[in-house]
């Protein structure tokens, strides 16, 4: 008997579209975040739940990272953390 393929419950995808120079079309980039959520084994143990990102270029997959909700919140952290500064840079920049 084989195990069920795990079920990402939330998704969000972010798209960006622009356009190719060498070959003068419009072409996509994607980000595709899923949360896989806490379950119960059938050995009564919890596993945590997991962050899947995936990355891709039109419809082909370049690549696919799996975290752990430790991993996606120190992320979160540290993306909070270059948004601030990011802001705080255009702030003194409007001040000159």
């Amino acid at each position: 008997m084989g195990s069920k393929p795990p079920l990402y419950e939330r998704r969000l995808q972010l798209k960006h579209f622009f356009d190719d120079r060498t070959t003068g079309q419009t072409r996509r980039t994607w980000l595709e975040l899923q949360l896989q959520p806490p379950e119960k084994s059938s050995e009564g143990w919890v596993n945590d739940g997991r962050i899947r990102l995936t990355l891709g270029e039109d419809r082909d997959v370049k690549g696919s990272f799996l975290l752990s909700i430790d991993e996606g919140s120190r992320m979160f952290k540290v993306l909070e953390m270059m948004f601030e500064d990011h802001e705080r840079q255009k702030a003194e920049l409007w001040r000159e």
